[in-house]
């Protein structure tokens, strides 16, 4: 599909010896760790470790991220024109990241937001690099060689040097973080290679031995959620598999009874929490978050139009952040909800913004999903359903150096692409019906 991917001939040389992908795996490497490299992280993000960051630490961490940076504006100023062709598919994620260095102007932390913004717009634009460079098959691949790499290191992290690689919260030692800040992180980065890994196309030997060891750092991960989620993919691609052998009006029906069941799924959990909580081994506030989530709400309905400015609520014991802090009396960096999330930062303008890519993506895609039986489109499914999954009790798409926001960026982006040439190849095929009918009538 995607005929219009094709590669400017002034980089095919670039193409063949695998320059540019291997940068990528370095930069979505770096992403997936949210920056957060053992030895040179910042204090936040040196969680892992529960050491303060020295000096040298800063300074390193400073370092990567400009190097990163650097290698990402290296790749946009290179395909310049490339980006401009295909801005069309950013949409409304333009306008949020748009909207996340405006925040600058009211933000309570205006050099926070300025620090962090532009990368963010930086990371924007590597998405739809990512999604207008290659096809969705050469995504595929580098991101599971990325999560191959990880997991290699993670293993490696986790059996010879488990003062990094392994999990030193309460409750949770023994369990398998690796690369990654903690071990949800750890357990998240395994799902989304399990996608991955379940529509890229190659050699059988190798997907088998990537699924192996992507399934080992999951389960040692410890990540309950992980797990669940992992489950409903895999339910997913299973219905998503068996629309396949169906027409399209059967697919349709479905499809829709998938999404009513899913429907039906979430209500259930809703009104029958505690008790499924019970029977997961945890507590009905989701381990404090509830809390978190009345005290965010709080602050909310202080700012509740255009928020406290991005990356700019959690201040620590400074702020409006002091307040929660205060009231629930123990340190908290995030919201621990995708919305509530961005409600604080860019306020209700920004998650109607988040809201309204959300909803066109699946408008974009519906068409061509019924009408269809390209497995690449199941790609951008999953990324839709991880994304919404992983928000509910967890900030991942707006995080600093975050990874889910470069593949929401680049799924988003795929779709646009793809339905661009969806209509225009039911136009040609129109055009091409209507001069058969045309010349059968002449006759």
């Amino acid at each position: 599909m995607q005929p219009i991917n094709a590669p400017h001939i002034s980089t095919r040389w670039l193409q063949r010896i695998g320059i540019e992908e291997a940068v990528c795996i370095c930069l979505l490497a770096y992403f997936a760790m949210q920056g957060a490299i053992p030895g040179i992280a910042p204090n936040q993000a040196n969680e892992m470790t529960h050491t303060a960051a020295t000096g040298l630490m800063k300074a390193a961490g400073i370092g990567s991220q400009v190097l990163i940076n650097s290698l990402i504006c290296a790749l946009i100023l290179f395909h310049a024109r490339r980006l401009l062709r295909f801005a069309f598919s950013l949409q409304w994620t333009a306008l949020v990241a748009i909207l996340a260095v405006g925040s600058t102007l009211w933000s309570q932390d205006a050099m926070t937001t300025a620090r962090r913004s532009l990368p963010f717009v930086l990371a924007t634009l590597f998405g739809l690099y990512l999604a207008s460079r290659f096809r969705i098959q050469q995504q595929l691949r580098i991101l599971v060689c990325t999560m191959a790499l990880l997991a290699i290191v993670s293993a490696v992290l986790a059996f010879f040097f488990p003062s990094i690689g392994l999990e030193a919260s309460t409750g949770h030692a023994g369990n398998w973080q690796g690369v990654f800040t903690q071990k949800n992180a750890c357990g998240r980065a395994m799902v989304f290679a399990m996608a991955a890994l379940l529509l890229l196309q190659g050699n059988q030997l190798i997907r088998l031995v990537c699924f192996l060891l992507f399934a080992c750092v999951l389960v040692m991960s410890g990540s309950r959620g992980a797990w669940m989620i992992e489950g409903a993919l895999l339910v997913c691609y299973g219905v998503l598999c068996a629309t396949e052998q169906l027409k399209p009006a059967s697919r349709t029906l479905l499809l829709l009874g998938s999404v009513v069941a899913m429907a039906g799924v979430i209500v259930g959990t809703w009104c029958y929490f505690p008790e499924i909580a019970a029977l997961l081994n945890r507590d009905a506030t989701l381990t404090g978050r509830t809390e978190i989530w009345s005290q965010v709400w709080i602050a909310i309905m202080k700012h509740p139009l255009l928020g406290y400015g991005f990356a700019a609520f959690w201040q620590g014991m400074k702020g409006e952040s002091y307040n929660v802090i205060l009231t629930l009396r123990f340190v908290v960096f995030h919201a621990h909800n995708g919305l509530l999330e961005i409600w604080l930062e860019l306020g209700a303008v920004g998650l109607g913004l988040m809201g309204m890519s959300y909803l066109r993506a699946w408008r974009k895609l519906w068409p061509t999903l019924l009408s269809t039986k390209n497995r690449e489109t199941y790609w951008m499914i999953f990324m839709l359903l991880l994304i919404a999954l992983y928000n509910v009790d967890e900030n991942t798409l707006l995080t600093f150096n975050g990874l889910f926001w470069i593949l929401y960026v680049a799924a988003v982006a795929d779709i646009e692409i793809i339905s661009v040439e969806y209509h225009r190849e039911n136009r040609l095929e129109g055009r091409r019906l209507a001069k058969a009918q045309r010349a059968y009538a002449t006759v």
